[in-house]
C-alpha cells in the first residue's frame, strides 16, 4: 500500500512546505515561483477540503502548486489524483500543475512519471513534463549523518538551548511554530542532532521531543566547530523596517552588545525565505551612495533571526558566528568579548 499523503497538521506548515519549494527551486533552477495560498470559490467543497493550493508562475505561465491534506491510500491514488488535477487545471487555467511531497521513493516517483504527474520534493527531486526535469540522487533518508556543520535548524534548535529555551517538553509541531520552520525540518534536525551524538530519542506517547545529552558551556564547546554564520547574503536598501521584522544585526548589533561604535549605516537581518514579501511589503529599494538617511545593510540569514531577538537586537550566538572571523580586527575583537560576557 502506499499513498500521496503528506504528514502535516495544519496549513500553517503545509505554507512551510511550500516556502522550501520556492527556495529549491530558486537555488537550484533560478526561477521564482511566487507561490500564494489560495482558496478559489469556483471549486467544489471536497478539493478544497482535500488539497492545500497555491497558485504561481513559471516563466510566465500559469502554476498550480496542490499539497494533499488527507489520506489517499490504494492503487488508485495516482489515478484519482489525476482527474482532480484536471478538474483544477480546468477551472484554474493552470497549465503547469505540481504535486508538492514531504519526499518521493523510487516506486511513487516512477508512477507518477509513468502518468505525467509532476512533482516536487523540496532539496530532492523536481519533475515538470510540461517544462522542465530534475532528478537528484538525493532521496532523503530517515536517518541524518554527521556533516561539517549543522543544518540551519539544528543549529536554531541548539542555539535556542543555549540561550535558556526550555525545548525538552516541546514536540515537534510545537517547535515548528515557535522557531517558524516546518515540522520536516525539525524531525530533520533531531535526527541530525541524534546522529551527531548530541541527542538522545526522547518520545511521550506518539510525540517526539528533544534531549540534548550536554548543557552550558559543554554543549556550546562540543557544536562550536560545526556551526556557521547564520548570514547568506547582504543587501544594501533604502526603506524602514521595525525591529519586530528585522531586528538589528551585524555592527548595529555588536555597538548595542558592546563598546563598539555605531556604523554609519544601521544593519538589520531577516529570514532569507522572508525577503521577497518584506521587500514588497515594506517598497524596499536599491540603496544609492551619498544617501544615508534611509539605507540599510540587510543580512538575510539561514534561519529567522527574530526568533531568537532580543529587545529588537538579533541573539548574541547568532551575532558571534556572523562575526567572528570578520577581516575588520575591531569586529572580531567585539565578537569575542560578546563572547566573553555569556554565562553558562
Amino acid at each position: 500500500m502506499y499513498c500521496l499523503m503528506l504528514n502535516r497538521e495544519t496549513d500553517s506548515a503545509l505554507d512551510a512546505l511550500a516556502v522550501e519549494a520556492e527556495n529549491y527551486v530558486r537555488e537550484a533552477f533560478a526561477l521564482h515561483l511566487g507561490l500564494a495560498p489560495t482558496t478559489p470559490t469556483v471549486l467544489p467543497h471536497y478539493l478544497l477540503d482535500r488539497y492545500r493550493l497555491w497558485l504561481g508562475q513559471l516563466n510566465g505561465e500559469p502554476l498550480l502548486v496542490v499539497a494533499v491534506r488527507e489520506h489517499m491510500p490504494g492503487q488508485g491514488a495516482t489515478h484519482q489524483f489525476i482527474k482532480h488535477r484536471d478538474t483544477l487545471r480546468t477551472e484554474l487555467g493552470a497549465k503547469v500543475v505540481l504535486l508538492l511531497l514531504d519526499h518521493v521513493s523510487t516506486a511513487i516517483r516512477r508512477q507518477m512519471i509513468e502518468r505525467h504527474i509532476g512533482f516536487i520534493a523540496p532539496g530532492a527531486q523536481l519533475y515538470i513534463p510540461e517544462a522542465l526535469v530534475d532528478f537528484r540522487e538525493r532521496t532523503r533518508r530517515p536517518r541524518a549523518t554527521p556533516g561539517d556543520h549543522l543544518s540551519p535548524t539544528a543549529q536554531l534548535l541548539v542555539i535556542a538551548t543555549l540561550l535558556g529555551d526550555d525545548l525538552s517538553q516541546a514536540n515537534q509541531t510545537a517547535l515548528a511554530e515557535r522557531y517558524g520552520v516546518s515540522i520536516m525540518s525539525v524531525s530533520r534536525a533531531l535526527d541530525e542532532l541524534e546522529a551527531s551524538g548530541l541527542a538522545k530519542p526522547q518520545t511521550a506517547g506518539r510525540d517526539r521531543h528533544l534531549h540534548l545529552i550536554l548543557g552550558g558551556a559543554e554543549l556550546w564547546r562540543a557544536v562550536e566547530p560545526r556551526l556557521q554564520s547564520p548570514v547568506r547574503k547582504v543587501r544594501t536598501v533604502r526603506g524602514v523596517l521595525p525591529n519586530d521584522v528585522a531586528p538589528l544585526a551585524g555592527e548595529s548589533a555588536l555597538a548595542h552588545y558592546t563598546m563598539l561604535a555605531e556604523p554609519r549605516i544601521a544593519q538589520r537581518a531577516l529570514a532569507a525565505a522572508r525577503w521577497k514579501t518584506v521587500q514588497s511589503v515594506f517598497a524596499l529599494k536599491v540603496g544609492f551612495d551619498f544617501d544615508d538617511s534611509e539605507q540599510i545593510e540587510l543580512e538575510t540569514w539561514r534561519y529567522d533571526p527574530s526568533t531568537l531577538a532580543r529587545a529588537g537586537v538579533v541573539d548574541p550566538l547568532s551575532l558571534y558566528l556572523s562575526a567572528r572571523d570578520d577581516p575588520d580586527e575591531r569586529i572580531a575583537q567585539a565578537a569575542q568579548q560578546l563572547l566573553e560576557s555569556i554565562g553558562w
